[in-house]
């Protein structure tokens, strides 16, 4: 076996172990805190989320994907990054500090005032970490991002809960957010031993932001485009209308994320090595595609048939106008992941150029989707925003059909099998169980025969994906 190719999989393991894991734990502790907290209290977050969003974009301004995308980087790199990081990080918390005032009456809600300026200060803290990630990415290093990940998800999450029972409500998950960022850039700092050069390289920093910069702006687009839905619903709907969407949200990119993630931390630098080679590209691609299909077909079912029971037993009545919501966005998941397999490829060639052209040209098409949806209601602003990524999937497909003739239906044919088998699968479950008596037994009946029906026909189908899998862990099981 390749040393390239092992690097791959043993990557793949541990990004996997890293993203299962904070999904699982981030999970169960945000079925808590919703359990504890109110609609309002998410959608008091959810108003704020653009401003976090696009600060903490500002501060990675693309140096992240910049530092792993250059073949040589040296110490004067890094140091160059984090220093300018750090400025711009000061001086975006400086903004939202003394705009949280204007930002609380555009909202109509004081308390975000207050909430603005202590948040904010994760935004600092962040900036310090970016180099850590890109170095231990570059060294195909994710057993230590793993660990970190998951210490401070389990710290944070202590946190949010003991505060949350005692009663500071929306602060509790402020105080979370925060914890987590400080324990990430302490555990980074502690573990990778990189001590910084009192050095910033002035070319050095004109190369990367040549290439980051359009990423900067790409992601600005994107994330201001993409929260133009909590802004309008934030200010057109009540704070508990927004609770709901962002719940429903945060039960679909949850598995969506989680794919995107770890396809794109392990294949992008492998991507970068191999990206002259155009068989070899498409290989990845099409082998990244095809796992996001297995992956995540069956979650997009069982979201679909089971939302009722899944929000009623796992969060209480309270969020049941989440229910309509989650279906709606379920159909929505599997896009995510695909758009970011054929962006990476733009980003591996060096094309941040294309890939801010592709950003602008899909959300114009957002604010044509909120213009013609904001007055109807939620529910039809909720089919917007999933037509918009459906339309952006077939846009970003286009360059990837250009370079190395993968276009998006050849990409649809090779998920077809998977969708197509777990919807099957599904129809059938949510037929039986129509008729079984509540709440969680439905969950537990509709998620076990999903889950284990899908198992067998992959078997009796001979899904690669399933076998690679097994391969995979029973490796790691032997090697232990």
């Amino acid at each position: 076996m390749s040393t390239l190719t092992q690097k791959t999989k043993d990557g793949l393991v541990w990004s996997s172990v890293d993203k299962f894991t904070t999904l699982l734990i981030q999970f169960g502790l945000g079925v808590v805190l919703a359990r504890i907290l109110m609609p309002k209290d998410y959608g008091l977050i959810g108003m704020i989320a653009i401003f976090m969003a696009v600060s903490q974009s500002l501060v990675d301004s693309g140096f992240y994907t910049a530092l792993v995308q250059k073949k040589e980087v040296n110490k004067r790199d890094y140091s160059t990054i984090l220093y300018f990081n750090l400025l711009i990080s000061g001086i975006l918390y400086s903004i939202l500090f003394f705009s949280s005032k204007l930002i609380a009456n555009f909202y109509g809600e004081p308390v975000l005032e207050k909430l603005i300026k202590v948040i904010g200060v994760s935004i600092v803290i962040i900036s310090t970490t970016i180099v850590h990630k890109a170095m231990l990415t570059t060294q195909v290093n994710f057993k230590t991002q793993a660990v970190v990940n998951i210490a401070a998800i389990i710290i944070s999450g202590i946190v949010g809960i003991f505060l949350a029972l005692t009663g500071y409500g929306v602060w509790a998950l402020v105080y979370q957010y925060v914890t987590r960022t400080l324990v990430t850039s302490v555990m980074y700092w502690s573990m990778n031993r990189w001590k910084p050069l009192l050095i910033f390289d002035k070319k050095a920093f004109r190369s990367m932001f040549g290439f980051g910069g359009n990423l900067m702006l790409s992601e600005l687009v994107k994330i201001f485009f993409k929260n133009c839905y909590l802004i309008i619903i934030g200010k057109v709907y009540k704070a508990e209308e927004l609770g709901y969407f962002t719940r429903a949200t945060l039960f679909k990119q949850i598995p969506a994320t989680l794919v995107a993630s770890i396809l794109q931390n392990v294949t992008f630098p492998i991507m970068v090595k191999v990206i002259e080679e155009q068989d070899k590209v498409k290989l990845l691609m099409v082998r990244s595609i095809r796992l996001t299909g297995f992956l995540l077909a069956p979650v997009i079912v069982i979201l679909l048939f089971c939302a009722e029971p899944l929000i009623k037993t796992l969060l209480t009545e309270k969020w049941l106008p989440t229910v309509v919501l989650l279906q709606i966005l379920s159909l929505e998941i599997v896009f995510h992941p695909m758009q970011y397999i054929n962006l990476n490829f733009l980003n591996a060639k060096g094309r941040s150029d294309l890939f801010l052209r592709l950003e602008l040209i899909k959300n114009l098409l957002t604010v044509i989707a909120i213009v013609l949806t904001y007055r109807l209601g939620l529910i039809p602003m909720t089919i917007g925003y999933v037509g918009v990524s459906f339309v952006g999937f077939f846009i970003n497909t286009y360059y990837t059909r250009k370079y190395i003739n993968y276009p998006a239906l050849e990409q649809l044919k090779d998920l077809a099998p998977y969708i197509m088998t777990s919807v099957g699968i599904g129809a059938l479950t949510f037929l039986i169980c129509r008729g079984l008596p509540s709440g969680l037994i439905q969950l537990v009946v509709g998620v076990i025969m999903n889950l284990g029906f899908y198992i067998v026909l992959a078997y009796v189908f001979k899904f690669r994906e399933l076998t690679e899998i097994q391969e995979i862990l029973m490796k790691k099981l032997k090697s232990k």
